[in-house]
């Protein structure tokens, strides 16, 4: 089963995101912070992070970054990210569906 780490430092997207992935059949684990993600990608490796952009992700992890806020936050977050390794992005707010595609694009 393919494994999934979000890192997502709002509690409720974090659970949205969860029980997304999860009814799709993925395998989920959930980080607050970039230190709970550090620790927890190293006792369970995931095929992807998707990371808001907050905190950096694990090193070496392929990511599918999500940032949020306003515009010029957005550029910020997703330049933070591009530079820890991610080839795609998905800018909140997204619907369910377009971030299905963006996962499965993500680990193609």
């Amino acid at each position: 089963m393919t494994r999934i780490m979000v890192i997502e430092t709002e509690a409720r997207a974090r659970q949205a995101l969860k029980a997304i992935l999860e009814g799709a059949g993925y395998e989920v684990i959930i980080a607050a912070d970039s230190g709970d993600a550090i620790t927890r990608h190293s006792v369970h490796p995931a095929d992807l992070v998707i990371a808001d952009g907050v905190g950096e992700p694990p090193a070496g992890a392929r990511i599918l970054a999500v940032p949020g806020g306003t515009d010029q936050r957005r550029a910020q977050l997703s330049e933070r990210l591009r530079l820890s390794g991610a080839k795609n992005f998905l800018p909140k707010p997204f619907r369910r569906d377009d971030l299905l595609d963006a996962v499965r694009a993500s680990l193609a």
